[in-house]
C-alpha cells in the first residue's frame, strides 16, 4: 500500500499542479447550505477539525481570527479553510453560505495535506451563486457532484502550487515507514502502544520516534491520534453508529474519555459535531 512508485514520478516529471491534482482523490464528506447568526460565533474559543472546508459565501458578513490575523468572509467569494487549522469564528448579524467538507488523498484514507506545514486560509476567487446553484440540491445530484469535484481539482491546484513536491515527500515518508503505518491501520485503537508500532518497524521505541518525527514532522503518537480521529470522523459522518459503539470500537474505556479525546481534537463534542452535520 505504501510502496514508493518511482516510475510515476519519473514519468510525470513536470511540476504542473493541475496535472498532480488530477491524480488525487477528494472524498466529499458533507455539503450544506446554512444561514446562521451570532450563535455561529465561538467567542474566544478556537475550533477546528481534520476536514478541509470550502465556504461559498452567499450573503451577510462573517470573519475568522487566527494568531492575530483577521479573515473576512465576503459574499460572492469562495474560501478554503484547511483541516487542522484552528480559528475563532465571528458573526454579528447574519451569514449565509454553502460549505463543502472533504479530504484530500493520495493513499486511500490518508489526507496528506494535513502534513503540509504551509497550509493556511486561501481566497479561492469569486463565484456566482446564480450560475453555480441552478441544479444544486442537498444531497448533490450526480452531475452537480461531478462538476464540484472538477472544480475542487482546480482550486487545490491553485491553492497548493508546490503540490508535486508535497506529494513526493508524502509518498517517500509512507514508503519508509510502510510496516508501522500498516500496523497502525490494522490495530487502530486508543489502547495501541507505541512500543508495538515501533516493533512492527523493527526499531526500538526511541529510535522509531526520532526517525518518524524527522520524516513526518510530527511525533508518531500525534500521527496515531490523528488517524484515530479521522476514522472516528468517518463513522460519525457516514453512519448512524451510536457514540457508545464508536467509543467501544476504538478502544476507549468509557464515553467520557472518548468525548474528551474528540473535543480536544475537534473543538466540540462528537454529538454536537454530528448534530451540526445534520442541521
Amino acid at each position: 500500500m505504501y510502496r514508493l512508485n518511482e516510475t510515476l514520478f519519473q514519468e510525470a516529471g513536470d511540476n504542473d499542479p493541475m496535472a498532480w491534482a488530477h491524480r488525487l482523490n477528494f472524498p466529499i464528506v458533507g455539503f450544506r447550505h446554512a444561514i446562521v447568526g451570532p450563535e455561529w460565533s465561538t467567542g474566544n474559543r478556537v475550533e477546528s477539525d481534520y476536514l478541509h472546508h470550502i465556504n461559498l459565501v452567499v450573503g451577510g458578513a462573517a470573519r475568522l481570527r487566527r494568531e492575530g490575523r483577521v479573515f473576512d468572509l465576503k459574499p460572492g467569494f469562495a474560501y478554503w479553510m484547511p483541516g487542522n487549522w484552528p480559528a475563532q469564528r465571528e458573526c454579528a448579524d447574519m451569514y449565509e453560505t454553502y460549505y463543502l467538507t472533504f479530504r484530500c488523498e493520495w493513499f486511500s484514507g490518508v489526507d496528506f495535506l494535513l502534513d503540509w506545514a504551509n497550509r493556511d486560509f486561501r481566497v479561492l476567487g469569486p463565484w456566482d451563486p446564480a450560475v453555480w446553484t441552478a441544479d444544486w440540491t442537498v444531497p448533490l445530484s450526480l452531475n452537480a457532484s461531478m462538476r464540484l469535484q472538477s472544480q475542487l481539482v482546480r482550486w487545490i491546484a491553485e491553492a497548493v502550487p508546490d503540490l508535486r513536491e508535497i506529494i513526493q515527500r508524502h509518498v517517500a515518508a509512507h514508503s519508509r515507514f510502510g510496516a508501522s503505518l500498516a500496523f497502525m491501520e490494522k490495530e487502530l485503537s486508543a489502547q495501541l502502544r507505541m512500543s508495538k508500532v515501533a516493533a512492527a518497524q523493527g526499531l526500538s521505541t526511541h529510535a522509531f520516534s526520532m526517525a518518524f518525527g524527522r520524516l513526518f514532522g510530527v511525533a508518531p503518537k500525534t500521527y496515531l491520534n490523528r488517524k484515530l480521529n479521522e476514522a472516528i470522523l468517518r463513522l460519525l459522518t457516514e453512519s448512524d453508529v451510536s457514540m457508545r459503539e464508536i467509543a467501544e470500537r476504538f478502544g476507549f474505556n468509557d464515553e467520557y474519555y472518548f468525548n474528551r479525546f474528540f473535543k480536544k481534537m475537534n473543538g466540540r463534542s462528537p454529538l454536537r459535531f454530528r448534530q451540526n452535520l445534520l442541521a
